[in-house]
This record gives C-alpha cells, structure tokens and sequence, in this order.
C-alpha cells in the first residue's frame, strides 16, 4: 500500500494508482505511406479477364502491314500487274499470378483492441493494398523496358529528357500522351538540372518545375511527358530504372472472383473487377482469428510497335 500524504499531489498518485498516459480511444493514425494509384491514373490499362476461359494467360494479337503503315506502290504502267503485299503479325501474352496479404488474431486481443485493429478492421484496407501491388508490378514491368533513353553512366538531367523527347517523337506514328514514372531521386535530379538551365531561369519556369504537387504520385510536365514518382522503381547496380511509355504500353488482366462458387462458411468479401477474395477463418481450439486476402491479377507488357516505350536508366548517386 501506498501512503499519500496531504496535500495529495498528482505526481504521487499517478506513480500508485494512476497511469503516466491515456491514449485516445478509438483512433490510431496510419503511418505515411505511398497512394499512389496508377489505375485511376490511367497509368495501366485492363485487357481482360481470364475467368472461365481455360486458361491463365491473355494473348493480345498485334497485325501491321495495311493501312496507315503501308502506301500504295507507283505503277510504272496502265497494265502493270500489282504485287500481293505481305501483312505481318504478332501477339502478346499477359498471363495472371497469385498475391496474397493475410492477418491473425487472438480472441483476446479482439475482445480487448481499443485502436481499431482487429482483422475485420484491417479487411477493410485490403484493396489498398492490391492497388500498392499493381503500382509495384508495374515498376517491375517498367524496368524491363529495352531501350534507354538516358545516361546510366551520370544522374538524370535535362539532356537525358531531351533525349527522350526526341526518342518519342521519332517513333513512327507516336502521338497522344507520353508518361514517366521515376524515383524520387531521379525527380530530384532533374529538378536539379532544370535549376540550373539559362534558358529556364526566370520566376514562372521556376515555380513551374519546382513546386510541390498534392496529387498522389503526379510530379509536373517537363517537355510534353507528364512525370510520376514512386519509391517503387526499381534501384539495382546503382542506377534507378525508371521508364517512360504511351499508356496502354503497360496492362494487367485478372481472373474474377465472381464464379467461385459457395464461400459463405468463410464470410468472404469479393472485388470481382479486381480479381480479389478476401475470406475469413475462426479456430476455436487455438482461440485465433484470421483474414486472407487473394488477389489473381498479372501485369506485363505490350509490343513496342504497339506503343511507345523507353527506360530512363539513371545513375543513383
């Protein structure tokens, strides 16, 4: 027993039959982390859904050869025979993988968990983390683009994106959109080059490129490409292997979950678009509780005659 002497001070009391801290009940605030979504960004495509088609994989068929890509022959006279032109073709396949997230949890921590995170609460923030996953396939897909467009030998500068103007508007029958998506650092770079261009040196340039934006993920527009960023770029050798692309050069395909047929002992929840399940487990013997999230999506990309498409491979340092 404890003795408290009069006066009665805070300090002893709470040393005895007090507590030093009180957390706010009901609420836990998630760390910072990267929202970046590339769908709703349009920065990936769907091509499809594999679900009762027999297969994993969806094969895309690309043809050239006619139309804009082939001009009519000059005919040296009024009866010289045409010849027969060839049509060339091709495909591409995008085939679907497994990804999984799960959590666990005892009957205690349930009935005792005052922060919101049981496995039901976290259930909740499973899409969150299927669209993380589509952001960190398509970084992966990204840096296996074949041609670079940049100096892997220095850091990303203004040469560099240049360069890679110029590789866009030489691709015969570019047009539309051009994105990049870069790491952090290499953002960095080139804002550090763009700094200190002469011909960009004035107040409006200047807030133009190096003011912050509030869009997740979204950068500025540099030369006609819109940039992104995202730790999820690859870093491998000491270069960051980041890539630039018409959109649609990059897709996904999943296999819905709409016809799995019986899961209510699992109280499951279904986001058939994005080929996601999440089900439920109870275990009485083991007084646990768990959630698992499975996710049937692929990503991959399409042929460069398709569309445009470079790494921009930079020195990391």
């Amino acid at each position: 027993m404890a003795v408290l002497n009069s006066p009665l001070l805070a300090a002893d009391a709470e040393s005895s039959i007090g507590r030093s801290f009180q957390y706010l009940p009901g609420l836990i605030r998630q760390q910072l982390a990267e929202r970046f979504d590339v769908a709703a960004g349009g920065l990936i495509l769907s091509v499809g859904d594999v679900a009762g088609s027999g297969s994993d994989t969806i094969r895309t068929r690309r043809a050239t050869g006619y139309g804009w890509s082939k001009a009519m022959a000059s005919l040296a006279s009024e009866t010289q025979a045409i010849a027969a032109s060839p049509v060339t073709v091709g495909v591409d396949d995008i085939t679907i993988g497994r990804q999984g997230l799960a959590f666990s949890e005892s009957f205690q921590h349930a009935i005792q968990d005052d922060a919101m995170l049981k496995v039901d609460d976290l259930a909740g923030y499973m899409v969150d983390s299927y669209l993380a996953t589509l952001r960190s396939l398509l970084c992966s897909t990204g840096a296996t683009f074949a041609t670079n467009s940049a100096d892997p030998a220095a850091t990303l500068d203004v040469n560099d994106w240049i360069a890679l103007r110029a590789d866009f508007e030489e691709t015969a029958g570019f047009d539309g959109r051009a994105v990049a998506v870069l790491h952090p650092v290499q953002v960095a770079h080139l804002r550090s080059s763009i700094r200190s261009e002469t011909a960009l040196q004035y107040p409006e340039s200047f807030e133009l490129y190096q003011r912050m934006q509030a869009e997740a993920g979204f950068r500025f527009t540099f030369l006609g490409i819109d940039i992104y960023a995202s730790q999820d770029v690859s870093l491998s050798g000491g270069d960051y292997y980041g890539f630039a692309y018409q959109p649609g050069a990059i897709a996904y395909a999943v296999g819905s979950t709409a016809q799995m047929g019986d899961l209510s002992d699992a109280n499951p929840i279904l986001v058939p678009e994005w080929g996601i399940v999440v089900t439920r487990k109870t275990d009485g013997q083991s007084a646990t509780k768990r959630v698992d999230a499975n996710a049937f999506v692929g990503v991959g990309k399409l042929d460069p005659s398709l569309f445009a498409q470079f790494l921009v491979r930079s020195n990391a340092t």
